[in-house]
């Protein structure tokens, strides 16, 4: 016992003894210093870092940095974005003074690409990095608000001002006619992602992948383009806590021009019409300002982050609160996201997990109340003077506010999903990566149309519940090997080889009733109701099944030739017996000329690169599962041994031959850097061709036993332009200014509608029907002109007798044609979209403001089609437009509603200032904001906003301004970000 205390006396002797040897020759001390750029301007956020640690700091606002208790002989790395990595050796001194220089090779930074990420200077394919820094501003509900005019050929529309409906999302032209889904959307390496699920502030980079030769490598689901969003991580710099937050106010920007009361009423004596019948209230009523607010909204982002040597965390949430302008239209949303990773063995072995939950509630705008308010009359009065509600049962009319205020339509989700991710090293440059990925979404409605309301009262009263549930899990293993080799390493290779799995499930269930004796219980009761129909009870079940091995080479020699070639292939439980399996390969190659002799020595071209690529991508979006099967439906009942039962009949004819939507695209780029970064951009032109398109056809019956068949036959091109610019223009200590161009134009045409089995001259889509007039199509889908065709009678002007005339196929002038008159009066398809982006930056102030716009597109202004006429005055109401004094017959559909949309706005100003936090040793960062969003429109176009819904009759007949179009709101809001 003696001699084991003695040892442990040794030992702790030696310790102590040990411990003091080391001090003696590596003391720790506490560095100070500061980081400034070549012109002596201090910089923030600059991260300095001790080399073999995780322990570091970044700059402050006056650039200044302390690093405390770290080794005499420690090696500092020094870094920034857009500027050189240096590396500093401490030698005992206490204070360390750095000078950052710009980084003229611009292209060192690692960029996301599919299953990886890559050099920007190596990226061989069509790659555009968009980061945070980037994002535009103020309010935002997803990923696309952040991007929208960032990406040259990337077109994302708001399609109306509803909060609870997201934007429209199309890359290099529509490419299919099933329903085009847009680009496939991938978060954090996980395929299939959903935009709702992670929160703006969250978001560190987005990249988009826009030819085939860079999104091959996700086979069968990126025709449409491919958006990888990465999300922030936690590093070992330090702990962190950070704030975002802000408050908005959003207002109509643009309402339609009705009558007024006192324009009303002198209509009616002008023409002679009595309006005692009425106006019997004295009301002056505009059923606009009625229907909608002024907005309020929040949204809170809270997030904390750290690590150590071998870990690092981050947790954030996130909460949004927004009231559309529209009285019956708000969105509630809580995202919460967490990321943690371990590495062990000597860093061989990473593992990581993440987790999001995301809970909303909303309640969608019922549209029809803008039908009601443009009919209602202005001298209707909202309630009676007793305080009764004022209604009527006129052809579309009804109290919109008595609506909104006892009818309901809930909406509620909830959307969870885990990863666990093992990184193994096997050996020097080879990884062994696996991923296991569990998700679920459930979402319900509760909608219920109060008996005494205009929705309601044809019915009683009407309920109606849904759910709905969506499963997906997913399994992917991917091996990385990277080399050099070459006496230089000149020589550099990177291979992946991957599996994936993944299996999606979805279940949905209705019921619904009507006739209820009390409005009291809403849609909670159900069975209370005495309407039940047959067709209010109603479920289905689907499964489908993805199974996919993928590969991509890249060799890159000495930076100056690299060449990527990628194959993926799909199996898909969609398809038919005979095409179960794609193959969808592609390749890519690059020069980078500025590495050859004949430049080298041209000091104003940091880069210049030439890119060609060609690969072929899949399209299985928006195609049900089980549209190959011979499928049986409901038909009716019969009689049967004392009993009615349900019969069934074919419903859907089966099709073996059933397979992918194939998209090839060529693709050839130049990139350059030119004047040490002062001037940047890319110019790219591409060949995109569609071919074996699902489309539903009429077939005899028989031989088939069901008249329609969805099969492959169509084909389809996109060739386009595009032009990135980035200036530098000014960069001085105080002053920087940087503008930013995109510009981009894109040919879309139909070449194919037929084959020798299933045949069709033209597809007639849309709809024009107005009160009065028969319904009549509205675009053409027709071999030779592009999706979003406008076709009908050519109008030519508005005679005498207040009748329209049109031009016939003789080239007459006549007051009605027929459809063999109907000719190609307009393109939804913009000629050229552009976005211009402006960031100022003066000591602590930042500014920055940013257009876009479109030229050549045409809109079919259906809102003055349906009220800029006087058919149903003064029984109804109508827009103030001259068309009201012309027009004495009912509205036609033609040329004269099809209208030049082309426009710029000014979507987007912010204004921000920095404090100095020096002193504040809690208060690493803080800022404050204020943002514009919609400011103003410059347009020719008439109706309420050039941006209309492209995805209308699934994207086969856009370019339309409903009836019943929902306005958008101009919005400003004040918010802080605070860093901790």
């Amino acid at each position: 016992m003696k001699r084991k205390t003695i040892n442990l006396l040794k030992g702790i002797v030696f310790m102590v003894l040990w411990t003091l040897s080391l001090g003696a020759f590596a003391q720790n001390i506490t560095v100070r210093g500061t980081v400034t750029d070549a012109e002596g301007e201090m910089l923030t956020g600059v991260t300095v870092q001790v080399q073999g640690t995780t322990t570091g700091t970044v700059t402050d606002a006056q650039g200044v940095f302390e690093l405390k208790g770290i080794s005499s002989d420690a090696t500092l790395e020094i870094s920034y974005v857009g500027m050189k990595t240096e590396v500093v050796q401490v030698n005992g001194r206490t204070t360390v003074n750095v000078v950052l220089t710009d980084d003229t090779e611009l292209l060192d930074e690692l960029v996301v690409v599919g299953y990886g990420e890559q050099r920007r200077k190596e990226i061989t394919g069509s790659v555009t990095n968009v980061t945070s820094a980037e994002f535009n501003k103020g309010v935002t509900r997803d990923a696309a608000d952040l991007l929208q005019g960032k990406v040259a050929g990337l077109q994302i529309s708001t399609p109306s001002g509803d909060v609870t409906v997201g934007s429209r999302i199309r890359l290099r032209g529509v490419s299919t006619l099933q329903n085009d889904q847009g680009p496939f959307i991938v978060i954090d390496g996980v395929p299939g992602g959903d935009l709702q699920t992670v929160a703006p502030q969250d978001i560190e980079s987005i990249s988009v992948l826009k030819d085939a030769s860079s999104a091959a490598i996700y086979g069968s689901r990126s025709a449409g383009g491919v958006i990888l969003i990465t999300t922030k991580k936690g590093s070992g710099l330090k702990p962190r806590i950070s704030y975002d937050g802000y408050v908005a106010i959003s207002t109509l920007a643009n309402k339609p021009d009705l009558l007024t009361a006192d324009e009303w009423r002198n209509y009616a004596k002008e023409t002679g019409k009595d309006a005692s019948v009425y106006d019997k209230y004295g009301a002056n009523t505009d059923w606009f300002d009625e229907i909608t607010r002024t907005g309020i909204s929040q949204n809170h982002n809270l997030s904390l982050s750290g690590g150590g040597s071998n870990n690092n965390y981050r947790a954030s949430f996130n909460y949004m609160d927004r009231e559309g302008v529209v009285n019956d239209n708000d969105l509630e949303r809580y995202n919460f996201r967490f990321q943690l990773q371990q590495r062990a063995i000597n860093d061989r072995l990473r593992i990581g997990l993440t987790g999001s939950a995301t809970i909303g509630e909303w309640n969608e705008a019922d549209k029809y109340n803008f039908v009601l308010a443009y009919n209602m009359l202005p001298v209707y009065p909202v309630k009676l003077p007793g305080g009764e509600w004022f209604d009527t049962r006129e052809y579309d009319q009804g109290n919109p506010v008595r609506n909104q205020t006892h009818n309901e339509d809930l909406r509620k989700d909830v959307h969870y999903y885990g990863s666990g991710d093992i990184l193994f090293n096997i050996m020097e440059g080879l990884d062994a990566k696996a991923m296991l990925y569990q998700e679920r979404k459930t979402e319900e409605r509760s909608l219920y149309d109060h008996s005494e309301t205009q929705a309601g009262r044809n019915d009683g009263g009407y309920a109606q519940r849904e759910n709905m549930i969506w499963d997906k899990d997913l399994m992917e293993w991917v091996l990385d090997y990277t080399s050099s080799f070459g006496s230089a390493q000149q020589h550099q290779l990177n291979v992946i080889a991957g599996y994936s799995w993944e299996e999606n499930e979805y279940s949905y269930m209705k019921a619904a009733n009507r006739n209820f004796t009390t409005d009291l219980m809403g849609a909670n009761n159900l069975e209370s109701g005495q309407g039940l129909r047959p067709n209010d009870v109603g479920s289905a079940r689907n499964m489908s099944r993805l199974i996919s091995f993928f590969g991509r080479a890249h060799y890159s020699y000495n930076s100056r030739y690299m060449i990527t070639a990628t194959l993926r292939r799909d199996g898909s439980s969609k398809f038919g017996a005979n095409h179960k399996w794609g193959t969808f390969p592609s390749v890519s190659a690059a020069w980078s000329m500025s590495e050859e002799a004949f430049l080298k020595d041209v000091n104003w071209i940091d880069d210049l690169k030439l890119r060609v690529g060609y690969g072929i991508t899949g399209n299985q979006s928006g195609l049900d599962p089980y549209k190959t099967l011979q499928l049986y439906g409901t038909s009716g009942t019969y009689y049967d041994n004392g009993a009615w039962l349900t019969a069934y009949k074919i419903s859907q004819n089966a099709n073996p031959d059933l397979k992918w939507e194939e998209t090839g695209m060529f693709n050839v780029g130049l990139d350059f850097y030119l004047f040490h970064g002062r001037v940047s951009g890319t110019v790219e032109w591409y060949d995109k061709r569609t071919r074996d398109m699902l489309y539903t056809y009429r077939v005899p019956t028989p031989p088939y036993l069901y008249p329609d068949m969805m099969a492959n036959v169509g084909d389809m091109k996109n060739t386009g332009v595009e032009l990135t610019l980035n200036f530098n223009a000014i960069r001085t200590p105080k002053f920087n200014w940087n503008t930013s161009i995109t510009l981009a134009h894109n040919k879309n045409e139909i070449t194919s509608l037929s084959n020798d089995v299933y045949t069709t001259s033209r597809i007639m889509v849309g709809d024009a029907w107005v009160r009065g007039g028969s319904g009549r199509t509205t675009h053409v889908i027709e071999e030779g002109y592009p999706v979003g065709q406008f076709y009908g009678p050519e109008f030519v002007r508005i005679d005498e007798d207040g009748k329209y005339v049109f031009r016939n196929k003789d080239g007459q002038e006549v007051n009605s044609v027929t459809a063999e008159d109907y000719t190609y009066i307009g393109s939804s398809q913009p000629d050229l979209t552009f976005g211009w982006n402006n960031q100022f930056t003066y000591k602590a102030w930042d500014l920055s403001f940013f257009f876009r716009g479109t030229l050549g597109n045409d809109v079919l202004n259906m809102g003055r089609m349906t009220y800029g006429h006087p058919g149903y005055l003064i029984g109804a109401n109508a827009l103030d437009d001259p068309l009201v004094h012309q027009l004495k017959v009912v509205p036609e559909y033609s040329s004269l509603y099809v209208e030049d949309a082309s426009h710029i706005r000014l979507d987007n100003v912010a204004i921000g200032y920095t404090f100095k936090t020096k002193g504040i040793n809690w208060l690493e960062q803080a800022r404050v904001y204020a943002t514009g969003q919609n400011l103003f429109v410059i347009t020719g176009y008439k109706g309420l906003d050039p941006e209309v819904d492209e995805n209308r009759n699934n994207g086969l007949a856009p370019g339309v301004e409903d009836r019943e179009y929902y306005p958008k709101a101009r919005t400003f809001s004040v918010g802080i970000n605070l860093t901790f």
